[in-house]
């Protein structure tokens, strides 16, 4: 038995795989079992592989006849299965290994009798060659390479959720393949990307200890064209389907409640990232995405995951918009261009955007508040100009009557198709 077997994903990368197996195939760790799983490639990667497991007897090849659904996670998944080793790893086909990775994983996981190993990386720009440091980086402050984090008994679950706060690659960590077995440990598999994600909570969650590296040992290469990383349109949605899948795996673990603000705090993490990203339609498509999504947690759920942001935090405002279902304050908070600022353009992109019946409700709310300040401000007596301004004026109470009366109409129209009256005026039939 192998001590590590290191699972290597592919899929039409002939251009860098070659350079990704050396460092795999050359690791100062010999005792190594390498599976490279190909997920149906089109250009020379099959001919590539092939080759090195002629001249390295370690290499063990996967080949699937075309490309899968699930794509990597079906890839990775194939290798889970055939893997022999004590413990697991994994490269994406183009990535580049130091030397010493495994060893030192292995070496430091062994040590520590832990489940999980995990190093530092680098991010190498396909485009430039520039190195660049993964947004993570910063949680590495203060952890020596002998660090060795419990992730059972007394103070295990700060350990665990300071380790879910690290972003989710695989490819940086070993993992027990006893561990893995016990608690069937795999990668979701389906049309979505992102999948090291659930896999990450599984294991985190599932594992006894995690030894720690700090070094910097794996090169991962980003802005290759084709890559997911570099993918930028609807398809970066797909993240937040990981939340379904992990919320119900907390439920069936019984852990829900102990882990579900860190699973919120996480889908704020990455609203954070895709909502910079979001343009156009997928602005709105976002917003929609992430309402039933946020309305299924607890209001202290969702103040907790606002609580690891400063309150001035565009996140923290953005979830309370999605708290609210309000558009308008969604697309302010992430920096969206909204139409003028005037009430009617305002109300009018809310329409358009919210729909006639989230419109309806909240100009009601606005003509009261406006209603009742003007109220309180005549009750009062003469008030600065400033504050007469707040008071209701008479294009506010037109705009509402507008939206209210588009409200009723609807309604009327409803109400006449359900008694078979038709939208003919009169109501009569031919």
């Amino acid at each position: 038995m192998p001590k590590l077997s290191v699972i290597v994903t592919a899929y039409n990368i002939e251009a860098y795989l070659a350079q990704c197996l050396d460092s795999v195939i050359g690791q100062s760790l010999a005792d190594l079992e390498i599976i490279v799983v190909d997920d149906g490639s089109t250009d020379g990667t099959v001919r590539i592989i092939r080759d090195y497991a002629e001249r390295d007897d370690r290499i063990r090849p996967i080949l699937f006849g075309e490309n899968t659904i699930g794509g990597v996670a079906s890839a990775a998944n194939a290798g889970l299965d055939a893997a022999t080793g004590d413990y697991i790893g994994f490269a994406d086909g183009d990535d580049i290994c130091d030397i010493d990775m495994f060893r030192r994983l292995h070496d430091a996981a062994v040590g520590a009798d832990a489940d999980l190993a995990m190093c530092n990386y680098r991010l190498l720009d396909e485009q430039t060659g520039a190195m660049a440091e993964p947004a993570d980086h910063h949680r590495w402050t203060g952890i020596a390479a002998s660090d060795a984090w419990d992730l059972e008994g007394e103070g295990a679950e700060a350990n665990r959720k300071r380790l879910l706060e690290f972003i989710a690659v695989p490819w940086r960590k070993i993992y027990r393949r006893d561990m893995l077995e016990r608690h069937a440990i795999r990668f979701p598999v389906g049309d979505h990307f992102y999948e090291d994600n659930p896999f990450h909570w599984f294991s985190v969650l599932s594992a006894n200890r995690v030894a720690l590296v700090p070094d910097v040992l794996c090169y991962h290469r980003v802005a290759r064209i084709g890559q997911t990383m570099a993918t930028v349109d609807d398809r970066l949605l797909k993240i937040f389907d990981h939340e379904s899948t992990i919320r119900a795996w907390l439920k069936s673990h019984d852990r829900d409640r102990d882990y579900a603000p860190a699973l919120l705090a996480w889908v704020a993490a990455q609203l954070s990232w895709v909502s910079l990203r979001a343009e156009g339609e997928m602005q709105r498509k976002l917003f929609d995405r992430l309402v039933p999504i946020v309305q299924g947690y607890p209001a202290d759920a969702v103040d907790a995951a606002a609580g690891g942001y400063s309150k001035t935090s565009r996140v923290v405002a953005m979830l309370d918009a999605l708290r609210r279902r309000d558009f308008i304050a969604f697309s302010r908070a992430a920096g969206y261009r909204l139409p003028e600022k005037s009430l009617i353009g305002l109300g009018f992109y809310h329409l358009r955007h919210a729909g006639l019946r989230d419109t309806a409700a909240t100009t009601a709310r606005f003509l009261r508040s406006r209603l009742s300040r003007g109220r309180d401000a005549a009750l009062a007596g003469p008030a600065p100009a400033a504050q007469v301004q707040t008071a209701a004026q008479l294009s506010d109470i037109q705009f509402a009557l507008v939206v209210l009366q588009r409200r009723l109409d609807a309604m009327d129209r409803e109400l006449r198709a359900l008694r078979g009256d038709g939208d003919r005026p009169g109501g009569g039939r031919t």
